[in-house]
């Protein structure tokens, strides 16, 4: 009876030592240690095989998980007897004969002890104990192996999470590399464009012969063309960094649709192709959504149907779907060629980045692969989905529906003004800071030929300069430049006008810096407007009329 109350003295308490860690050697080392005490055993080791016999059992015996005392070097230095016991068991998959199972090595017992099927106990105790304790050991070795799976489990997903905590950095980081080298290609691109397509359009407007004309029309076309990649690319680049959001407005379907297709119809007519659009009188004209972002996206599609058809026809279609709520309209867009279709195994794939439906397209027809990816995530932005039914050689059609709220009043469209270089109704005293020669010497043309007298600088501290010694009305400020950049330079201007109380200057950023957050960090300067490089000459016109209208 004495024995029985003893044995389950230790049984409890030996319970009690299991699994007060979640960290596998930490849990051992609590159990160990005190059970060596608890059972009068001299040492102790653990191994955990998880039922697995090591590859390299026949060179290399395993060091255990956690021993008392701590092993100073491998278990084959230090007990080399143990060491090849062990192998021996571990090469008969860690079986042993009966639990508490006894090897007596050099004079020394040693109590192989099962943990579960997981693991294995070593322990050092003279003398052997009994039966009885045995016994009682085998269920709590069994529990101490549920624990350590426990805590392998916990460490394996604690290694998860850190691995994908490091590649959510590593995206994050390749994510903004991405992101810089970007805006830095777009710089480096824009700033040059700037200048060719800018003088361009000066040349045009002054005498030139009708064959210049046409050169210098073949050279605004092509650069139009490359900036228009580029700006997919940045398009590209902000949907899938999720920067990218749509502004919702009031606006006309009728005169968006127009405005969207009129300028297509000569492309469509260079072609010989038949084009008409086509929206149901039942649409109410006036709608809240994206005017901008659903232009681009038929534009692409109109663009593409036109490129891709050599004979026949293009037709663009609006109607009106059934089931809407009250005050929205389901309206599904369709653009409908007879070009030259897309494989039945290539539809889904031409809406993933840079693919076309054939290599060959890119050499035939150009293109960067982007704009059908760009059009599906806008549509998928406003809640449709964009799809497409082909037939190789008879042709295309792309469509999608959108739920889109009615509106009252609708904001007015933005139209491209006639460019007007005659001198304005009141001369400005302008101060240029940029860095790119052509650039100062484009922009000092253009704002002469408008009547605006022009100081122009070169970086940031002359510009700073400048604007104390001339009093401009107002600033064209470019972003960077050497010696001090463009929002440093705005800064301190601002700061100077609230110290000697003077009335703040206009400061207009032309930068080639093209992404939202570049706009964000300039009128945070304190910058008043932000013009885009390549910029056209009216928006210039009418930045600087704008932010100074006297």
């Amino acid at each position: 009876m004495k024995m029985t109350l003893e044995i389950v003295s230790v049984q409890y308490a030996l319970a009690l030592l299991i699994g007060q860690d979640l960290d596998l050697r930490t849990m051992l080392r609590k159990f160990l240690i005190p059970a060596l005490k608890l059972l009068n055993g001299r040492s102790g080791y653990i191994w955990l095989h998880n039922g697995l016999v090591p590859e390299d059992i026949a060179t290399t015996v395993p060091n255990p998980c956690y021993g008392y005392p701590l092993l100073q070097g491998s278990l084959e230095q230090e007990l080399p007897l143990l060491a090849a016991e062990l192998r021996r068991v571990a090469t008969q998959a860690w079986q042993v004969k009966k639990p508490g199972e006894i090897h007596v090595l050099a004079g020394v017992t040693y109590h192989f002890m099962p943990v579960g099927g997981n693991g294995l106990l070593v322990l050092v105790r003279d003398p052997p104990l009994s039966d009885a304790y045995l016994l009682a050991l085998g269920l709590i070795l069994k529990r101490l192996e549920t624990a350590c799976l426990a805590c392998q489990q916990h460490a394996h997903l604690e290694e998860v999470k850190a691995e994908a905590l490091r590649a959510k950095a590593a995206a994050e980081t390749a994510n903004k590399a991405k992101s810089e080298f970007l805006a830095m290609i777009s710089h480096e691109i824009r700033t040059p464009m700037n200048g060719i397509i800018g003088l361009t359009d000066l040349m045009l407007y002054s005498e030139v012969s009708a064959v210049q004309g046409e050169y210098l029309q073949m050279i605004k076309s092509s650069s139009n063309a490359l900036l228009d990649i580029i700006n997919e690319i940045l398009d590209f680049s902000r949907i899938d960094s999720g920067a990218l959001v749509l502004n919702p407005v009031s606006f006309s379907i009728r005169a968006l649709l127009h405005d969207t297709c009129l300028p297509l119809q000569v492309r469509a007519q260079q072609k010989q192709l038949a084009f008409r659009w086509e929206l149901a009188a039942d649409i109410p004209d006036l709608l809240i959504g994206d005017p901008g972002r659903l232009r681009q996206i038929m534009i692409n599609l109109i663009g593409n149907a036109i490129k891709f058809t050599e004979q026949g026809e293009v037709v663009v279609t609006i109607s009106l779907q059934s089931d809407a709520p009250a005050e929205q309209v389901y309206l599904l867009f369709a653009v409908r060629d007879t070009g030259i279709g897309i494989p039945i195994e290539k539809q889904a794939s031409i809406f993933q980045p840079f693919q076309q439906a054939d290599s060959s397209i890119t050499r035939a027809y150009g293109g960067t692969g982007l704009g059908l990816t760009i059009s599906s995530r806008l549509v998928g932005m406003m809640g449709g989905q964009l799809q497409v039914e082909s037939d190789l050689g008879q042709g295309s059609i792309f469509y999608f529906s959108l739920l889109l709220t009615t509106a009252k009043q609708a904001l007015p469209m933005t139209t491209v003004a006639n460019i007007n270089l005659s001198p304005a109704s009141c001369a400005l005293k302008i101060l240029l800071a940029d860095d790119n020669a052509v650039n100062r010497l484009l922009a000092r043309r253009l704002l002469n030929k408008a009547g605006h007298q022009v100081i122009l600088v070169e970086n940031g501290r002359e510009a700073l300069e400048a604007w104390e010694i001339e009093q401009p009305d107002v600033i064209l400020m470019d972003v960077q430049m050497p010696v001090m950049d463009g929002l440093e330079a705005t800064q301190l201007i601002r700061g100077l006008e609230q110290q000697k109380q003077f009335h703040p200057t206009p400061i207009i950023a032309l930068t080639a810096n093209a992404m939202e957050r570049d706009r964000e960090l300039c009128l945070a300067a304190g910058m008043d407007d932000f013009l885009s490089k390549p910029f056209q000459i009216q928006a210039l016109l009418d930045v600087v009329q704008r932010v100074c209208p006297r």
